[in-house]
């Protein structure tokens, strides 16, 4: 599986949106095709929404077999009202969208980290190469 999984094109509005669906409806688990009615057909950055949610165990629990495999981790373990566990506060999804974001930030900022070396390498080829140049010029 990818490490950077946020870097996807697409992945982060996916992720956000899937959140959004989860904390928010009336029904905290989901079957792909209610995700699908409820979403768009298929996610940018996946085939299914179910593969999008198995790959963001973060906030995501998905249980095969199930007629509605697809739930929030943070709703799912939730105090059940009834039949149907409520949905999350305005806050508490502002709080994983937010979480989803930095997480993806994090994942931008540290693949960009080797790209402040290019200067340092371009610097000491260039004067390992005066060096040789150099040496073999004063040396013949």
């Amino acid at each position: 599986m990818q490490k950077n999984k946020y870097l996807k094109d697409g992945r982060l509005e996916d992720v956000l949106a899937l959140l959004q669906v989860l904390a928010l409806d009336e029904d905290s688990h989901r079957s792909e095709a209610g995700l699908a009615s409820e979403l768009g057909d298929s996610p940018d950055s996946a085939d299914t929404w179910s593969e999008i949610a198995k790959e963001h165990r973060e906030f995501f629990r998905v249980v095969e077999g199930k007629q509605f495999p697809v739930s929030l981790v943070a709703r799912h373990v939730s105090e059940e009202s009834g039949q149907k566990r409520p949905a999350l506060s305005a806050e508490n999804t502002q709080a994983l969208l937010n979480s989803a974001v930095e997480i993806h930030d994090r994942q931008i900022r540290r693949s960009q980290r080797w790209t402040v070396l290019i200067p340092v390498w371009v610097a000491v080829i260039g004067a390992v190469v005066t060096m040789i140049k150099l040496f073999f010029e004063n040396g013949a």
